[in-house]
């Protein structure tokens, strides 16, 4: 089974890796880890130019290293094994996109514990993965 666990780095998406792995028992048979970030991308195209391409893919990649961190340590104390996965772009659409890519069987996502009047106003990644994707879609607070 293949299963895509997203994070951003936070406590609150430690929690939800965490989570995953205290339930991990429930699905039958070897399991295909990825762990992905998604950086939003600069949004200033002169920025990129006056910086260069080449320091903005280095940040991209050295920002993505330090959200996954923390989740792969997490990983590799219980011995399970993942790959990373690094995207740039609006969250949503990259988790969709590669776990469609991918062919993932699984897309596992934290919600933030926002009141539903706040979701409403402000929305969330996990709505929006929901409303992107076709797959089935794992929620962990």
């Amino acid at each position: 089974m293949k299963i895509l666990l997203t994070t951003d780095g936070s406590m609150h998406s430690l929690g939800t890796l965490q989570a995953f792995i205290d339930r991990k028992s429930m699905f039958a048979g070897p399991l295909q880890i990825a762990l992905i970030n998604v950086h939003l991308a600069v949004p200033y195209s002169r920025a990129v130019a006056w910086v260069g391409k080449e320091n903005v893919e280095r940040y991209y990649a050295e920002e993505c290293d330090v959200a996954l961190t923390p989740g792969a340590a997490l990983l590799e104390q219980h011995e399970i094994p993942y790959e990373k996965v690094k995207r740039v772009g609006e969250p949503a659409h990259e988790v969709v996109k590669f776990a469609d890519e991918w062919g993932a069987d699984l897309i596992v996502t934290g919600t933030k514990g926002h009141s539903a009047v706040a979701t409403l106003v402000i929305g969330s990644v996990a709505q929006k993965i929901i409303a992107q994707t076709t797959r089935p879609i794992l929620l962990l607070k």
